[in-house]
């Protein structure tokens, strides 16, 4: 293994400033942040997933026991049970020489404590990170992340055990840095109540190949009652972040968030136009549920209730779909299908977050075994049986073939991760601050309070370049 990275005088001053002066005061609470093993919660036993290919040579035990300690967001200990305690568990009984450490941090706190902890040195081994908001490429850039490629090398891996569009996302300058805990495509997904579409003589939309006029069209058919107090609405456009607004613009109309170089905002091309006409006329028409008629049990609980025909968003939702259903007694038949696509989409944005191992970890060999086992095989079956997720492996169908036929969700998952294609993201790793600026613009848009002109998307992609200007 190559020695730490040093941390140089501007690289503690960046990672000083990032803090936040509010938290100047806090650098000795972060480093204290609180610790547990891995709680030993109850799991079902069940068969591991089979490898399909042969297991990597065994690693060479540690001269002396060592503690690894692996930050996460508070709670997800509990929430995330086979990622923070089944798979650690397993892997300390593999590697009994090898104790992991838990170590959570509120999540609201998490991206500042890691950067005061960075500037204090005194960051654990392995963290979790996310690129969806730049925040892994901010990480990188700042060096509070190791390179990975000479590890996987040296113990028989390559980074062709996931996806290239993970890859992409997680390389710079031809480095890799950290291993992906997943590689989701965000909001692919359209959750659908398959009687509503019998009962107003509509043939129930395949999984795959419909187009954006289609769920046009559906949705409109399917609105019920008058303009101004539906009482069923057609569909609902899932557009709470930054995931949101590019996987339609992306797939249903072809069209790229920022140029190559994520220097400039596309957002005054022809397609950023068309998917705001076609988003637009959803919330102006009231087919989607605004605000204020979304009861307190959210739009999945309107969806079990049979008051929303179809929902778009994330992968997540299949669970609470299912829980809600559950709830209502599954009162009707219903199905996930992928996202419209045109002729020509670009790829579905690969949200990618991982679990890295730091520069500032004094067991980096062990730290990238733990790294590996949050993103192998076993990871892949673990989470998928019992959370229902993915990660970010080029075998993760194979490795959960067993789970589809309980679970077809996982399949149309698959297939949606593999058409995915990296983020072009802010060369300046301000990702939050484009979501904000999207946030607040369009929204006038879809609540009426702009109407929506050729000249409103050059003043939007003004407003997008304007952060994408200021320096790193």
């Amino acid at each position: 293994m190559t020695a730490q990275s040093p941390m140089t005088r501007r690289r503690f001053l960046l990672l000083t400033s990032a803090a936040g002066a509010g938290l100047a005061g806090a650098a000795l609470l972060a480093a204290c942040a609180p610790k547990a093993e891995p709680t030993a919660t109850p799991v079902p036993q069940q068969p591991a997933a089979q490898p399909t290919k042969p297991p990597a040579p065994a690693q060479p035990a540690a001269k002396e026991p060592v503690t690894i300690q692996l930050h996460l967001r508070a709670g997800g200990e509990k929430s995330e049970v086979p990622i923070y305690v089944t798979r650690p568990q397993e892997f300390m009984q593999e590697h009994p020489e090898i104790k992991v450490e838990l170590a959570p941090i509120p999540g609201g706190e998490y991206q500042a404590k890691i950067q005061t902890m960075a500037a204090a040195k005194t960051l654990g081994d392995v963290m979790w990170t996310s690129d969806v908001w730049t925040d892994h490429t901010r990480y990188v850039k700042l060096g509070i992340i190791a390179v990975v490629d000479d590890w996987l090398e040296a113990n028989g891996h390559t980074k062709d055990e996931w996806l290239p569009a993970c890859v992409d996302t997680l390389t710079h300058d031809g480095k890799m840095y950290g291993l992906p805990k997943c590689s989701h495509p965000g909001d692919a997904y359209i959750w659908i109540n398959e009687d509503m579409f019998v009962e107003n003589g509509l043939p129930v939309p395949e999984t795959y190949g419909n187009k954006p006029e289609q769920l046009m069209e559906w949705a409109i058919k399917l609105t019920k009652g008058p303009k101004g107090d539906r009482e069923v609405y057609g569909y609902y456009p899932h557009f709470g972040h930054i995931m949101a607004f590019y996987n339609p613009l992306r797939g249903a109309f072809g069209g790229l968030e920022l140029n190559d170089e994520g220097t400039k905002s596309l957002a005054d091309s022809d397609e950023w136009y068309e998917w705001m006409k076609w988003t637009t006329y959803f919330y102006v028409e009231n087919i989607a549920p605004k605000g204020e008629a979304v009861p307190s049990g959210g739009r999945e609980a309107m969806f079990a209730a049979g008051k929303l025909a179809m929902h778009g968003n994330q992968r997540y939702m299949n669970r609470r779909v299912k829980l809600a259903m559950q709830e209502a007694g599954n009162p009707f038949k219903w199905k996930a299908i992928q996202v419209p696509k045109c002729d020509k989409p670009v790829g579905w944005t690969a949200c990618v977050d991982t679990h890295s191992v730091t520069t500032f970890s004094k067991h980096p060999n062990e730290a990238h075994m733990l790294e590996y086992a949050l993103a192998d095989q076993r990871f892949t079956y673990l989470v998928a049986r019992d959370i229902g997720y993915l990660g970010g492996r080029v075998d993760d169908g194979e490795t959960v073939k067993d789970l589809i036929k309980d679970d077809p969700f996982l399949a149309l998952q698959y297939q949606c991760m593999i058409e995915e294609r990296k983020f072009n993201q802010p060369a300046n790793a301000r990702g939050r601050e484009v979501e904000t600026v999207l946030k607040n613009e369009l929204d006038k848009v879809w609540l009426g309070e702009v109407e929506l002109t050729k000249d409103f998307m050059k003043q939007l992609k003004a407003k997008i370049d304007e952060v994408l200007a200021k320096p790193f």
